[in-house]
C-alpha cells in the first residue's frame, strides 16, 4: 500500500459545528499537510461546507486510494459503501449508543441503534486500520472482529477557545451560579439527572441556573418528555434549552458557566469534557463508559447518583476558591494529552505503520 497518495473521507451529514464534521475537517487539513490528496464525501452537504465537502454521488473508486469511513450509525453512506466490498478502508469508530437507551421513546430509534451495532462488522474484512478514541470503544471493534486497532484521542483543534464569545449570550447569561451541560439532548446523556441535581442545588442557591446546550431534534420524544420533567420539578424558570448554537455562542456559554456537569451513562469519548477543561471549568461527571478514561484522574467523578450529595459538592466547588483552583489545575495537566500536535503525531505514526 506504499503507493497510496490519496486518503478520502466518508460521512453522513456534514454539519458545521457537529463533532464528526469538525473532526473530518481537522483530519482533512492534516492529510493535506502530509501531502495526501484528500476529499470529504457526504450524503448531505451543508452549504457552508460546500468548498470542502463533496456530495457522495461524485465519488469514484480509483486504485491506490484509501477511504476513511466515519462510523456513527448505519446510514445512507454505509449502505452505499456495500457496493464496494474490496475498497480498502480505515474505519474511524465514533461509537454507537446501545438500543436500550431508547426504550419507551420510539421504536425507530432503538431499531436504528440495533442495526448500527449489527452492521459494524460488515466492514471488518476490508478494513486495513481501525481507529477508536477510547479503549471503551475499542471493545466494540474487538467484539466485531477487527484486529489492527489503534486507540488515539480525538483530534480537537483549539480554535473554539480562541473565538470572541457571542455578545448576545454574554449579556443574557449574567447571573451566577450557572451550571452547564453541552451535548446532544439524547436519552443516554441522562439530562433528567442533571435537572434533578439542579432542583436540589436550588435549595442551596436559589438563583442557580442550568443551561442545556445542544441540538434537541435528534430524539424529539425525549426532549418533549424533558420539557414536562422540568415542569414537574418546578424549575422552568431555571432551565434553558438552547438548541443548536454557533461556535461563538458555544464559547460564550463556556465562558459564562461556573461548573460543567455531565451525568451521561454512555460516552465513546466525551468531547465536551475536553472543551470544558480547556475553558478552565471544573468538571463534575458521572463515572461511566469512556468518561473516566477521558478525564484521566482530573475533575470530579461521581460513582453514585445521590442528587443531594452532588448538589452539596457543587456548592463546595462554587464557594471554595482553593478547591476550585485545585480541580482546574488537575484538568490543565490532563488536557496536555489532547494537544493537537500530540494527537497528530500519533495519527501520522499509525498511517506510516499502515502504508
Amino acid at each position: 500500500m506504499s503507493q497510496i497518495r490519496a486518503i478520502h473521507q466518508l460521512l453522513g451529514k456534514s454539519t458545521p459545528g457537529y463533532s464528526v464534521s469538525n473532526y473530518a475537517l481537522a483530519l482533512q487539513d492534516a492529510l493535506q499537510q502530509w501531502d495526501f490528496h484528500s476529499i470529504i464525501y457526504a450524503s448531505e452537504v451543508a452549504p457552508e461546507l460546500g468548498r470542502r465537502v463533496q456530495p457522495l454521488r461524485k465519488f469514484r473508486p480509483r486504485p491506490n486510494e484509501l477511504l476513511i469511513l466515519h462510523y456513527v450509525m448505519a446510514n445512507e453512506v454505509t449502505a452505499w459503501l456495500k457496493q464496494y466490498p474490496k475498497q480498502p478502508l480505515i474505519l474511524s469508530y465514533h461509537n454507537v449508543t446501545p438500543p436500550y437507551f431508547f426504550t419507551g421513546i420510539g421504536g425507530q430509534y432503538a431499531q436504528g441503534a440495533a442495526q448500527s451495532q449489527s452492521e459494524l462488522k460488515s466492514f471488518q474484512a476490508q478494513t486495513r486500520l481501525a481507529l477508536t478514541f477510547s479503549h471503551f470503544s475499542r471493545q466494540d471493534l474487538e467484539i466485531a472482529g477487527y484486529t489492527n486497532i489503534k486507540t488515539i484521542p480525538l483530534l480537537m483543534p483549539t480554535t473554539l477557545q480562541k473565538l470572541t464569545p457571542h455578545p448576545g449570550v454574554i449579556s443574557a447569561v449574567h447571573t451566577s451560579p450557572n451550571l452547564l451541560f453541552v451535548g446532544r439532548i439524547a436519552p443516554n446523556k441522562r439530562c433528567e439527572d442533571v435537572i434533578k441535581i439542579l432542583h436540589q442545588y436550588r435549595q442551596i442557591e436559589p438563583a442557580a441556573h442550568l443551561y442545556l446546550v445542544g441540538p434537541t431534534h435528534h430524539t424529539q420524544p425525549y426532549t418533549d418528555w424533558l420539557y414536562d420533567f422540568v415542569h414537574q420539578y418546578d424549575v422552568e424558570d431555571a432551565v434553558t434549552f438552547t438548541g443548536y448554537v454557533s461556535d461563538t455562542e458555544l464559547a460564550a456559554y463556556y465562558r459564562q458557566a461556573d461548573i460543567f456537569i455531565m451525568m451521561s451513562e454512555h460516552e465513546g469519548f466525551g468531547i465536551p469534557l475536553v472543551e470544558a477543561m480547556r475553558f478552565g471549568l471544573p468538571v463534575v461527571a458521572y463515572k461511566s463508559t469512556a468518561v473516566s478514561e477521558t478525564m484521566g484522574g482530573a475533575g470530579i467523578l461521581i460513582q453514585q447518583k445521590r442528587y443531594d450529595v452532588i448538589a452539596a459538592l457543587i456548592q463546595k466547588i462554587y464557594s471554595d476558591t482553593d478547591l476550585r483552583q485545585k480541580i482546574v489545575q488537575s484538568q490543565r495537566k490532563r488536557i496536555q494529552a489532547f494537544a493537537p500536535e500530540q494527537v497528530l503525531s500519533q495519527l501520522h505514526a499509525a498511517l506510516e505503520d499502515l502504508l
